[in-house]
C-alpha cells in the first residue's frame, strides 16, 4: 500500500488522501489491504462529517470502490464475510443519512408552514386596513403592502387548511378592492361636482353683475374657460348637470347671435380638469 496515504490521512489533507487513495485502488483493485484502507477512509468521511451532501457524496464514492472490489477481489470466505461487514456499515450510513434528510425535510416544511401562516395572518390584517383606507394613497400602499406579503407565500407548499383559508381571503380581498376602489371614485366624483358647482356659481354670479363686460370675447372666454367649461360632464352628477344647464342657458340667451357662436366655440374647445 502506498505509505502517502496514512501521511496524508494523518495529516488531515483529505483531498490528497482521496486523490492517493483511488490511484492506489485503480492500480490494485483486488488489494485487500489498500480496498480496506480506502473504504475505511471514505466511510469515516460519510459517518463524521457535518454536511449530508458531503456525507452522501462519500457513502456513494464507497459504494462503487465496494462494487469494483467484488468484481476484482479474488474471493475467499475471509474476504466474503469483510464485504458484507463493509455492506453493512454502508447500509447504516445510508440509512442514517436517509433519516436526516428526511428530517430536514420535516424541518423545513414546518418552516414553510410557519412562514405561510404568518403571511396569510398579515394579509388577513392589511385587508381589514383596506376595508377602512381613506385615501387613494393610503389605498395604493396597501396594495403594494399585499403584493409583497403574497410574494413571501410559498404557494406550492400551503397545506390544505392554509389553502382555503388563502382562496376565502384572496376572494374577499378582491371584492374588498373593487368596494373600495368604487367608493374612493364616488368620494373623488363628489368632491368633483362641488368644485363644479362652485364654479358654475361663480360664473354665473360674475355674469348677472357685469353682463356688458362679457360681451367682450377675451373676457367671455376668461371667464368660462375657468369656470362654466373647467369640468368634464361625464363626471358630473345629474344634479350638477341641470344647474350646468341653468347657467349656461342663462348666459347663452343673454349673447347676441356672435356671442352665442363664440360660446358654443369655447364650450368645444376649453380644456376639462381632470381632479
Amino acid at each position: 500500500m502506498n505509505p502517502m496515504f496514512n501521511e496524508y490521512k494523518d495529516a488531515g489533507k483529505i483531498q490528497e488522501a482521496l486523490l492517493i487513495g483511488r490511484n492506489m485502488v485503480n492500480k490494485a483493485p483486488g488489494d485487500s489491504e489498500c480496498v480496506n484502507a480506502y473504504l475505511d477512509f471514505l466511510l469515516m468521511l460519510a459517518e463524521k462529517l457535518p454536511r449530508t451532501d458531503e456525507r452522501k457524496s462519500f457513502a456513494d464514492q464507497a459504494n462503487l470502490v465496494l462494487s469494483f472490489y467484488e468484481e476484482n477481489a479474488d474471493l475467499t470466505d475471509d474476504i466474503i464475510n469483510n464485504i458484507h461487514v463493509y455492506h453493512n456499515r454502508l447500509g447504516a450510513v445510508v440509512t442514517d443519512i436517509a433519516q436526516l434528510e428526511q428530517e430536514e425535510y420535516e424541518k423545513q416544511k414546518r418552516a414553510i408552514e410557519a412562514t405561510n401562516t404568518t403571511q396569510i395572518k398579515k394579509l388577513y390584517t392589511i385587508k381589514q386596513k383596506l376595508e377602512n383606507a381613506k385615501t387613494h394613497a393610503e389605498f395604493d400602499k396597501l396594495l403594494q403592502e399585499i403584493s409583497a406579503v403574497d410574494a413571501e407565500i410559498d404557494h406550492d407548499n400551503l397545506t390544505s387548511e392554509q389553502k382555503t383559508h388563502y382562496d376565502q381571503l384572496n376572494k374577499s380581498c378582491t371584492d374588498t378592492i373593487s368596494a373600495k376602489m368604487r367608493q374612493l371614485e364616488y368620494k373623488d366624483n363628489i368632491d368633483y361636482n362641488k368644485k363644479a358647482v362652485n364654479a358654475y356659481n361663480s360664473a354665473f354670479t360674475s355674469f348677472k353683475n357685469n353682463e356688458s363686460r362679457y360681451k367682450d370675447k377675451s373676457q367671455l372666454l376668461g371667464l368660462v374657460s375657468t369656470t362654466l367649461f373647467a369640468y368634464d360632464a361625464g363626471r358630473l352628477f345629474n344634479e350638477t348637470l341641470i344647474f350646468y344647464n341653468h347657467v349656461y342657458s342663462y348666459i347663452f340667451n343673454k349673447l347676441d347671435d356672435n356671442g352665442k357662436l363664440e360660446l358654443t366655440k369655447y364650450s368645444i374647445e376649453c380644456e376639462r380638469k381632470q381632479g
